[in-house]
């Protein structure tokens, strides 16, 4: 039996390649976080990149640099992994490199944790570097609203007694009485009566004229 130079050379590169695969843990989530750990690898062909939930219910989930946080069409998917609080199992989910000239962009699906940053990469360039992918994410995010806020609605206070007090009845009596004083009365009586004599005296003349 004989095996073609070609077919074993492709034999060994294969093994070879297996032989010195490496694998890179990224854990995902870890500390209750919103991140991917770390948050780029530089993979080779045949490398193992494996990813280790640790918290919460995130996924990885493929897209491109342009477009961070949207599913690629045509790309892997982890799918949500919920972690119970208190647990001590992680699940892991894997993907090997196929081609190590193209870099591969991955987010979590789990909004808005993109949008705060949940981004990891493969093998990313010089040109579209790790940075710029993340803040492509970061701004992808929904801008704040600014319209201001509603006045808070205000029960007007009821109006003061401050210089509208009731006047001094104990004045007001006393100017009463005034009017109506005693006093006054009698000055009057003697007024009338100290006109008497004149009334009599002119009734005296009519007399003594008749």
């Amino acid at each position: 039996m004989r095996f073609s130079t070609g077919a074993a050379f492709v034999f060994l590169a294969s093994a070879l390649t297996t032989v010195l695969a490496e694998t890179f843990v990224v854990t995902v989530g870890k500390n209750a976080s919103l991140l991917f750990e770390p948050t780029s690898v530089t993979a080779k062909v045949g490398d193992v990149i494996a990813f280790q939930f640790m918290s919460k219910n995130h996924t990885v989930t493929q897209s491109t640099f342009d477009n961070p946080c949207a599913a690629k069409a045509d790309g892997v998917d982890s799918g949500y992994q919920f972690i119970p609080q208190g647990t001590n199992v992680f699940p892991q989910w894997s993907i090997t490199v196929n081609n190590d000239t193209a870099p591969l962009w991955f987010f979590c699906n789990q909004r808005p944790h993109c949008e705060r940053g949940m981004v990891f990469a493969v093998n990313p360039t010089a040109e579209k570097t790790f940075e710029k992918f993340n803040a492509n994410a970061l701004a992808s995010a929904p801008p704040a609203s600014t319209s201001a806020p509603a006045p808070a609605a205000t029960t007007a206070a009821p109006p003061t007694a401050t210089g509208t007090s009731a006047p001094d009845t104990g004045a007001a009596n006393a100017a009463a009485g005034a009017l109506s004083s005693p006093a006054g009365s009698g000055a009057m009586s003697r007024a009338s009566i100290s006109g008497w004599p004149v009334v009599l005296a002119s009734v005296i003349i009519g007399a003594l004229a008749l």
